[in-house]
């Protein structure tokens, strides 16, 4: 048998690296945003409202800073699989705190601030000091978080009727 070596011509190589470069891909990336942003424009007369822009920014300002938040830890060659439903559970307990407990909204708000801290205490601790794989670590904190969630509130809504300034403080733009 003989070795048969495949020879690539130079200029497919080329090809291979320019698409590789950290520059390129980030540079398709924003090109993608800004063809998605043509399309979606021409498809809609109402896509490129500033009220429609608006809107989009502010539902996806959660989602924003979670992500802020979980790139550090990407970057540091972690996982974090617990972010959303920690969001959730400080969400649940600071209504619990203010519409249930009846108490002041800004305790209730550092109470849900606790929560929150508590968990990424605890996922930092499996991690860390237990030597438990962050995948493992989060995942468990992650269905702990649900399901509390799911217990405390009762699988209902929690409503904030009785505190208009709290609603007044989420709300507003």
């Amino acid at each position: 048998m003989q070795n048969k070596v495949e020879i690539i011509p130079k200029r497919f190589m080329s090809r291979k690296v320019f698409f590789r470069s950290d520059a390129t891909q980030k540079l398709l990336t924003f090109g993608s945003l800004i063809l998605m942003f043509i399309v979606f424009s021409l498809a809609s007369p109402n896509f490129a409202n500033f009220d429609n822009i608006v809107g989009i920014l502010l539902s996806t300002a959660v989602v924003g800073v979670l992500a802020v938040g979980v790139t550090f830890v990407i970057i540091t060659g972690g996982i974090d699989l617990s972010v959303g439903t920690v969001m959730t559970f400080s969400a649940v307990m600071t209504g619990v705190f203010i519409s249930v407990w009846k108490l002041p909204v800004s305790v209730g708000i550092l109470g849900g601030l606790t929560a929150g801290a508590l968990c990424g205490l605890t996922s930092g601790l499996l991690i860390a000091r237990m030597k438990i794989p962050p995948f493992i670590a989060t995942l468990g904190v992650m269905y702990l978080t649900q399901g509390l969630s799911l217990v405390i509130s009762g699988m209902k809504p929690i409503y904030f009727m009785d505190t208009p300034i709290f609603r007044e403080i989420t709300m507003s733009t």
